[in-house]
């Protein structure tokens, strides 16, 4: 049926696509157990492909489930359906590069081209897409619409749906291009209907997108508070006075003194006693507890040094100390690192997960004091045993995503029921609170049933209805978002 396409049905090739990077994906890797297997993975070469898979695909009802760089912690690729016929559409061979616009600063690029790749063609003709989620070395373009994804600079650069222009999108009723203009008036854009759609409508194969010059200068400007909210008021009122930092790494005490015992340096009498002085300079400060704030500001370089002499004026203000620019540099350059220790604590028996929301800036101590003690009383968490990190990283007007690590240890005997049990009384405290159910991570199986609680029943109706329009044998990777 499909003559000139590579087709893979070996175990391991399909092994390799099944499973995204979610906490019970993990799981499955570690015992080997409830891997539900793709009956192929296809892997088309260009758009003109990717159709004529997606119309043999509809018209023999078989499931197409497509893949970028398999990084999704929320259950993406999970079936419902164990007895469907499924296949994995592979789209990392749509990697190109169309066109790069240097007058009008736009870009066209396949939608299974890879952030590094991408940010190398950029970055030789002198831009940048700005736009650096944490699994910014393995995932895609596609992956990042699909998902609504939020980089690391998305405060300054903005979010995937502030980057991208125009879409190209392969349907089972055939291809739609979605937005043409940066403002238009040209009645409703249908492009918005594709940015978190999962692959349930369509599959997005290219994308026209915003790019950026290289910023001249990048300014860092570190400081730890005394507790943090002192430090959330800080960031609030910076945010309000239209300071957007490109980078904001907010991170709470508990996460302060994590990030502090990793190091990649050897212990030297020179570390110990930086270390020690550290101590009585903060101990003199007030600081018991410091929780830590990391800004970057990009641009010219007297606007990023005004920029961030500014953003230095607003923290003394709620008692930060300024601690120069050197951990900033160093988090930077270990940034995508972090995911990889989730891996190695997990084979040691520790259970490491992370959730996140978004929280008007009013709302956050609340929430994050109402989940500690949640969390502390709550057997699979080890009770008061378990540790819960947390952070700020992509800040707006009117809120703030928070991010949580949650650590204890990991129930040999039913890892997968410990993981259901953290994960329902964090999302729960979550949505209690006012906060969505993702910010970044999307929904996936994993977030489904809070995703479905939080959309009111017409909103869902107007979605099926676009669902049966645009797939009406319901082979597009069914069963994200709502059940169809």
């Amino acid at each position: 049926h499909l003559p000139s396409i590579e087709i893979k049905t070996t175990i391991d090739a399909r092994l390799k696509k099944a499973t995204g990077k979610s906490y019970p994906d993990l799981l499955s890797a570690f015992y080997h157990s409830n891997i539900h297997l793709p009956d192929a993975v296809i892997c088309p070469s260009s758009p003109s492909e990717v159709q004529q898979v997606i119309a043999w695909a509809s018209e023999h009802r078989i499931v197409v489930v497509p893949f970028g760089g398999g990084s999704n912690v929320v259950g993406a690729f999970a079936q419902k359906e164990k007895t469907t016929k499924h296949v994995v559409l592979d789209l990392s061979a749509l990697n190109s590069v169309v066109s790069i616009d240097e007058v009008n600063h736009t870009a066209v690029f396949e939608a299974g081209i890879y952030g590094p790749e991408l940010e190398q063609h950029l970055n030789k003709k002198g831009f940048t897409l700005g736009h650096f989620p944490q699994s910014f070395e393995y995932s895609t373009l596609g992956g990042w619409i699909v998902t609504r994804s939020a980089g690391q600079e998305s405060s300054y650069y903005g979010r995937i749906e502030d980057i991208v222009i125009a879409l190209k999108v392969v349907t089972p009723q055939g291809e739609i291009s979605a937005g043409a203009y940066e403002g238009d008036a040209e009645g409703v854009n249908i492009k918005s209907l594709f940015f978190g759609s999962e692959g349930t409508f369509g599959i997005v194969v290219e994308a026209k997108v915003r790019i950026h010059p290289l910023p001249q200068s990048k300014k860092w400007v570190t400081a730890v508070f005394p507790s943090f909210e002192n430090g959330t008021h800080a960031l609030r009122e910076l945010i309000h006075a239209g300071l957007y930092p490109s980078v904001v790494r907010y991170s709470d005490e508990q996460e302060t003194f994590f990030l502090s015992q990793l190091s990649h340096e050897a212990p030297s009498v020179f570390s110990k006693l930086k270390s020690y002085f550290t101590q009585m300079v903060l101990k003199f400060k007030g600081i018991e507890k410091p929780s830590l704030m990391m800004l970057r500001f990009d641009g010219a370089s007297d606007e990023a040094v005004q920029r961030s002499a500014f953003a230095s004026s607003v923290i003394k203000k709620y008692n930060g100390l300024l601690s120069g620019e050197s951990l900033g540099k160093k988090w930077e350059l270990s940034r995508f690192g972090l995911p990889y220790l989730r891996d190695d604590l997990l084979e040691r028996g520790i259970f490491v997960d992370t959730m996140e929301t978004v929280l008007p800036w009013n709302k956050i101590g609340a929430m994050k004091a109402d989940l500690q003690l949640k969390l502390q009383q709550l057997p699979a968490f080890g009770n008061e045993k378990g540790i819960l990190l947390a952070h700020l990283s992509h800040v707006y007007t009117a809120s703030s995503s928070i991010y949580f690590t949650v650590i204890t240890r990991q129930d040999s005997v039913q890892p997968l029921a410990q993981w259901q049990a953290i994960k329902t009384v964090v999302t729960d405290t979550i949505v209690a609170h006012g906060g969505a159910v993702s910010h970044h991570h999307s929904i996936g199986r994993d977030h489904q049933k809070w995703y479905v609680q939080q959309t009111d029943t017409l909103t869902r109706e107007v979605l099926k209805a676009i669902k049966h329009t645009l797939d009406p044998n319901t082979i597009l990777n069914p069963g994200k978002l709502f059940d169809e």
